[in-house]
């Protein structure tokens, strides 16, 4: 009877650690260096992007140009951890989002893709010190457009 309580014990044990082992991080801490408030100014036109941080496996952005006429666009942004895997989805102007499944992970850049999606089909995120690329593209790369911000503290 000891001896049962005692492989019991023992294998409950191996098994409650091995469930906390499956269950992935919910503050996606692979994208901590993307969190923060970055911004660039280029002929009038101010452009910003902010990241939280990844609590509940998410991690939400907004995307904003202020034009020197005084328009502005926006998109909201979100990087999920799904069953299928690490998910970025953008809602551009607010509208239905599209989804971009992550394809390559490295320590500071991160590439997504949707090809099935017209324009753009690849998302790429990259950062250097305090500088953070963002570039789309089709899947040839010929067709892209590129911002690149400096990490900023937010106005409130």
């Amino acid at each position: 009877m000891k001896l049962r309580l005692i492989f019991l014990s023992t294998l409950l044990v191996f098994v409650s650690a091995n469930i906390k082992a499956q269950i992935p991080d919910p503050t996606l801490p692979e994208f901590e260096w993307l969190i923060g408030y970055w911004t660039s100014e280029k002929d009038g036109n101010k452009i910003e992007e902010l990241w939280t941080n990844g609590a509940g496996y998410m991690m939400l952005g907004v995307h904003r140009n202020v034009y020197a006429n005084g328009r502005s666009s926006f998109e909201y942004l979100r990087i999920m951890r799904t069953r299928d895997g690490i998910v970025y989805i953008a809602h551009p102007n607010g509208s239905t989002g599209t989804t971009f499944k992550m394809k390559e992970h490295s320590d500071q850049k991160v590439i997504f893709e949707n090809p099935e999606n017209d324009f753009p089909t690849r998302i790429i995120y990259s950062r250097k010190g305090d500088q953070l690329t963002a570039r789309i593209e089709d899947e040839t790369g010929e067709k892209s457009m590129e911002w690149m911000w400096k990490k900023s503290k937010p106005k409130l």
